[in-house]
């Protein structure tokens, strides 16, 4: 049942008042917060990027754990990122044209690719982390060191 306008709102021309949106019925919602936040973190992250096209905040975490794990198999990254295997699989088969990463065929397991960064993939790394770095100051520079390691633990026992 929807609320009745306050008597302030009331007062206002239609016009504003379909201009305003009341955001208390939302306000005490944790998950639209962190969506909220993701919506302000992606944006940030996109913006200002000279790689053409942009690499994504998943394409970089990708690129990531394969330069720290080289030759993990796709289904072990889709298990550690919790990410979908069709979703993973056009990730890789994009980064995979763009000439950032390289399927080699498992000696153990011929069913089994692994992945490893091309020195290509090693340079965009090398750039994006010094972009992530100036990314991370921007999207925590309200918050204290102390703050940002207690939202970083309280988003892990979230998800």
């Amino acid at each position: 049942m929807a609320k009745p306008l306050r008597n302030k709102q009331r007062s206002l021309p239609l016009e504003l008042r379909r201009k305003q949106l009341d955001l208390q019925p939302v306000d005490h919602f944790v998950g639209y917060h962190i969506r909220k936040a993701q919506l302000v973190v992606y944006e940030d992250f996109m913006t200002g990027q000279r790689s053409a096209p942009p690499i994504t905040p998943g394409q970089f975490t990708v690129l990531l754990l394969i330069d720290e794990n080289p030759d993990i198999s796709q289904q072990l990254l889709c298990e550690r990122m919790a990410v979908d295997k069709s979703t993973m699989a056009v990730s890789l088969h994009r980064m995979s044209r763009r000439g950032l990463i390289r399927r080699d065929r498992s000696p153990e397991d011929r069913r089994q690719n692994g992945l490893r960064l091309t020195a290509r993939g090693r340079t965009v790394l090398r750039a994006m982390l010094r972009y992530v770095e100036q990314h991370e100051r921007r999207i925590t520079s309200k918050l204290s060191a102390r703050e940002c390691k207690q939202l970083i633990g309280l988003l892990n026992r979230v998800g």
